[in-house]
């Protein structure tokens, strides 16, 4: 019996992980000038890792690890270069969603990762703790301060 060829199944996992990356630092920093490059850049590395990471019980968690940590430091480079600006998407021009993804990107960065992880993308409080290597009390005080701070802005009650 013949083994599949370890770059079919990255060619899968790329295919599905690059939106949801994609996705993820979209909304987590709004920055779309710079969130594909990233994206690919945090997969290159993957495929350079496919033979350790592919075994993994959630390889894009890995992933979405390693595009926050890049785009963490893109933006600290660009920051003085380049304002950040977002330009919108077409097909989400609600009002609510803006206002939620402009409440978003208000709140402080480790606030908005972990909102993001856990809503967006329905990571559990240890997964995002796995993902942002810190611990789960953590993750837990963060999750509950950012949707604190996402209530005041978006001057809701606790719905």
């Amino acid at each position: 019996m013949n083994a599949p060829e370890p770059d079919q199944g990255f060619a899968e996992f790329f295919r599905t992980c690059l939106p949801v990356v994609t996705r993820t630092l979209t909304s987590l920093t709004g920055d779309t000038r710079v969130v594909e490059d990233v994206a690919q850049d945090a997969l290159l590395i993957a495929r350079h890792r496919w033979d350790d990471i592919h075994a993994y019980d959630k390889p894009e968690a890995w992933v979405l690890k390693v595009a926050i940590r890049l785009m963490r430091r893109a933006q600290q480079r660009y920051q003085h270069e380049t304002p950040m600006v977002e330009v919108p998407d077409v097909a989400e021009q609600v009002h609510e969603v803006e206002a939620v993804r402009s409440a978003l990107r208000e709140l402080s960065p480790r606030h908005r990762e972990v909102v993001a992880l856990h809503h967006l993308l329905g990571y559990s409080v240890s997964e995002i703790a796995s993902v942002l290597v810190v611990g789960e009390s953590t993750v837990r005080t963060h999750l509950t301060r950012g949707r604190a701070e996402l209530r005041r802005i978006l001057g809701g009650t606790d719905e």
